[in-house]
């Protein structure tokens, strides 16, 4: 299964994959390799929209929680 492929820009020159990328400059690679050039700060942020990796996203915190409030302390004797 081929990544998708994502458009980011370099911060750094250095070498992808035997093709020497200038500084700000925009190459496409696949996301792990986006995510590896990020790791080590040779691009920046990129749109992760344009990879269409699914997002597991946690549900939100319910607001009205309901329960017994939070019991008092016994002050030191």
């Amino acid at each position: 299964m081929n990544m998708p492929e994502v458009n980011v820009k370099t911060v750094k020159g250095f070498n992808n994959e035997g093709v020497y990328a200038k500084r700000n400059s925009e190459i496409t690679v696949d996301e792990q390799r986006a995510r590896d050039l990020l790791r080590n700060g040779l691009i920046e942020e990129y749109d992760m929209k344009q990879a269409s990796e699914p997002q597991n996203k946690q549900a939100p915190e319910p607001t009205n929680k309901s329960g017994k409030p939070p019991a008092a302390k016994k002050p030191k004797e």
